[in-house]
């Protein structure tokens, strides 16, 4: 509901990822320490920011009456726009990352560590689990290929991490 309000007083339509982005897809499986959302920020948009009590401490806008904190990790997702989801609440919309492009921002975050205990490897085996038949592995495969054309290392991380974490997510469904 927070996104959908500050959605309402910024220059162009931000759209969630991160915790709450993962939250929304997992049912309530993670939670969120702030509220990421992707949007170019503009200096009318700080402003406005200013005047409703949010402080930039750093990469965050803090409101410290509802404790609320706010960061823009980029101006634009990393994936298909038209694969978002639109949910709205109390007749205010707000976009969400496509559920296929979450999973491969999890993935590509735990590219920094390989990791099985990495929060990120976690986050990507809870959204495959939670949605496992909902996710487009077609697209998926074919952006790891894109990433990998243009981000080798990274892409060949992804690569290897992708079917470590269809396997865990397999086994969690399967118990």
């Amino acid at each position: 509901m927070v996104a959908a309000a500050i959605g309402q007083v910024l220059s162009s339509e931000p759209f969630v990822v991160g915790g709450l982005a993962e939250d929304f897809y997992t049912n309530d499986r993670y939670t969120p320490t702030d509220l990421d959302l992707c949007a170019p920020l503009t200096a009318e948009d700080g402003d406005r920011f200013r005047q409703l009590g949010f402080e930039r401490d750093g990469r965050h806008w803090y409101h410290e009456p509802t404790r609320v904190a706010v960061e823009f990790p980029d101006e634009r997702i990393d994936g298909d726009e038209s694969r978002a989801e639109t949910v709205e609440f109390d007749g205010c919309a707000v976009k969400i990352i496509g559920l296929d492009d979450l999973y491969l921002d999890r993935l590509r975050q735990a590219t920094m560590t390989e990791s099985e205990a990495d929060i990120a490897f976690v986050g990507a085996v809870a959204v495959a689990a939670s949605r496992f038949e909902d996710l487009d592995w077609r697209y998926i495969r074919s952006r790891i290929g894109d990433i990998r054309r243009a981000e080798r290392m990274i892409g060949e991380s992804m690569s290897r991490l992708n079917p470590r974490v269809r396997r865990k997510a397999r086994k969690a469904i399967n118990g």
